[in-house]
């Protein structure tokens, strides 16, 4: 059972919720957002694929659906997507809240 991917979707559509209803501008622009995304998973993906190939970490098969993009099984890099939103999304939330 893909139990990895159900936990990102859990924490996604949470987070997608909280954004949503709280009306919150995360970026100022499509080329800010692609930047802030960009930066962050290129560092990722890389630190990633050598931190499997060598050893240092692995992922439970049983809990993925087996498709990988090198070493790294496609919930890692949704993890990586989801990771940067919801930080983003807390961030300007609680950024909000001071404020008022």
């Amino acid at each position: 059972m893909p139990e990895y991917l159900l936990i990102l979707l859990l924490l996604l559509t949470v987070t997608i919720f909280i954004h949503k209803r709280n009306n919150l501008k995360l970026f100022k622009s499509s080329k800010h957002m692609f930047i802030i995304y960009l930066i962050p998973i290129v560092v990722g993906i890389a630190w990633d694929q050598f931190a499997i190939y060598r050893g240092h970490w692995t992922f439970g098969k049983e809990f993925l659906l087996g498709i990988y993009i090198g070493y790294m099984p496609i919930e890692e890099f949704l993890f990586m997507i989801v990771c940067l939103y919801f930080g983003l999304t807390f961030y300007k939330l609680i950024e909000n809240l001071i404020r008022k």
